[in-house]
C-alpha cells in the first residue's frame, strides 16, 4: 500500500512494508531530502486528499526530488462503459454517438440498448459507428465482422424501459471494465475532454463521481447542475439523473444497486441506493454533459401519457420498499427516505410531478 502523509502524521512513518509518501507545499528541497522519504508536491496532484494518514495514492515518486521528474505522478487510465438506452431516438443518436467518438481520452466501451425501437434508431447507430471506424481506419471501408470490439449493440426482445435496458448492458460489459457511466441517446457529452476530465477526477478510485452537467434549451447552452455534496445524506437528497454521475462497476451491478424496470422514474430509486451503499465519492464541479430539453420526444415530455401515470404509483412502491429494506441500519438515511415516501405519495394522490 502507498499511504500520503502530511506535516502532521510524517512521524507515523516506519519500516512497515509500506511506501510512504509525503506531501509537501512550498518547502526547501535540503528540507525535503532529510525527511528520507518520497515527495509529492500536492498542489501538482489535486486528486490527493491530503488531510487522510492512511490513503492509497495511485502515484510512484523517486526518493530524490532533484531528479528532473521527481513531481510527475503516474495515472490510471480506467476503462468506462458507457451505457446508451435507447427508444426511436433515429433523430439525435448520431450526435450523441459523435460526441463520445470525438473524445480525446479513448479507454471506453459504449453498450447502446435498443428497447424494441420501431424508427431506423439501430441502423442510424451503426452507420455511426462505421463511419467513426472508417474515419479510424483511413478512409478504408471497415466490415463489420473486423471492427473494434468498443461498440456492442444489444437489442432487446421486449419492453423493458430504460431501467431494463441499463440492466442488460450490465450482462455485456467486458470484465476490465472499471467504471459506468450513462448516456441517454437524446443527449451527448459537453466536449471532447469530457471523458478525459472524468478519469482524472477517479485516479483515487472513489465509488461515485458526481458531475456537472449543462442543460440545453431553446438552442442555448447553459450550466444546470454543479454537485456540491459534503456528505452522503446530501447526495442522496441530490440530482437523481443517471447521468450525473460516473459508478464504479462492482456497485453499479450489485444486486441492491439495480434498476427498476417498468417504469419511467428509475433514475430516483437507483440514485437513492448507489448513495446508500457507497463507501465514498469524489466531485467533478464542471459540465461533462449535456441534457438535451429541447427532444419533444423525451420522456419528461410526454407525462400526459397513462405510462407516466403509473410510473408515479410505482415510484411511490418502490421507494416504500426501499424504505422497509433499509431500516434500522442508520437513523439519518431512514429519516430521509421516510420523507421520500411522504412525498411519492402526496405526488401519487395529487397526480403531479415535482421533479424533486
Amino acid at each position: 500500500m502507498k499511504i500520503a502523509i502530511d506535516k502532521n502524521s510524517v512521524n507515523i512513518a516506519k519500516n512497515d512494508g509500506n511506501e510512504y509518501i509525503y506531501l509537501f507545499d512550498n518547502e526547501d528541497y535540503r528540507e525535503l531530502l532529510k525527511i528520507g522519504l518520497h515527495c509529492l508536491d500536492y498542489r501538482y496532484c489535486e486528486f490527493v486528499d491530503i488531510n487522510l494518514t492512511d490513503y492509497n495514492v495511485e502515484c510512484i515518486k523517486k526518493a530524490k526530488p532533484i531528479d528532473k521528474d521527481w513531481d510527475k505522478v503516474e495515472r490510471k487510465n480506467y476503462k468506462i462503459g458507457i451505457i446508451i438506452p435507447n427508444y426511436n431516438y433515429e433523430h439525435t443518436i448520431e450526435k450523441c454517438l459523435e460526441s463520445i467518438f470525438s473524445q480525446t481520452y479513448t479507454n471506453y466501451e459504449i453498450i447502446f440498448v435498443d428497447d424494441m425501437s420501431t424508427d431506423n434508431s439501430i441502423d442510424v447507430a451503426q452507420a455511426t459507428y462505421l463511419k467513426y471506424c472508417a474515419k479510424e481506419l483511413k478512409g478504408q471501408d471497415p466490415e463489420w465482422t473486423e471492427l473494434p470490439k468498443n461498440f456492442k449493440l444489444v437489442r432487446l426482445q421486449q419492453k423493458r424501459l430504460n431501467g431494463g435496458a441499463r440492466n442488460e448492458a450490465y450482462l455485456h460489459l467486458s470484465d476490465d471494465v472499471d467504471y459506468v457511466y450513462y448516456v441517454d441517446s437524446d443527449d451527448w457529452l459537453y466536449d471532447e475532454h469530457s471523458l478525459e476530465k472524468i478519469n482524472n477526477k477517479l485516479q483515487t478510485q472513489p465509488d461515485v463521481l458526481f458531475v456537472g452537467m449543462a442543460s440545453y434549451k431553446n438552442d442555448k447552452l447553459t450550466t444546470c447542475f454543479i454537485p456540491q455534496y459534503k456528505d452522503k445524506y446530501e447526495a442522496i437528497q441530490g440530482w437523481s439523473g443517471s447521468c450525473g454521475k460516473v459508478i464504479k462497476k462492482n456497485l453499479a451491478t450489485r444486486q441492491e444497486c439495480l434498476y427498476n424496470e417498468g417504469t419511467l422514474k428509475e433514475d430516483r430509486n437507483q440514485h437513492r441506493r448507489i448513495c446508500i451503499y457507497m463507501n465514498d465519492f469524489k466531485l467533478l464541479q464542471e459540465p461533462v454533459y449535456v441534457w438535451n430539453q429541447q427532444n419533444t420526444k423525451s420522456v419528461t415530455t410526454i407525462r400526459e401519457k397513462v405510462v407516466w401515470g403509473t410510473s408515479t404509483i410505482r415510484q411511490y412502491a418502490d421507494t416504500l420498499q426501499l424504505a422497509l429494506s433499509v431500516k434500522g441500519k442508520d437513523k439519518e438515511i431512514d429519516r430521509l427516505l421516510d420523507n421520500a415516501v411522504k412525498k411519492c405519495k402526496q405526488e401519487m394522490l395529487e397526480g403531479k410531478d415535482r421533479q424533486w
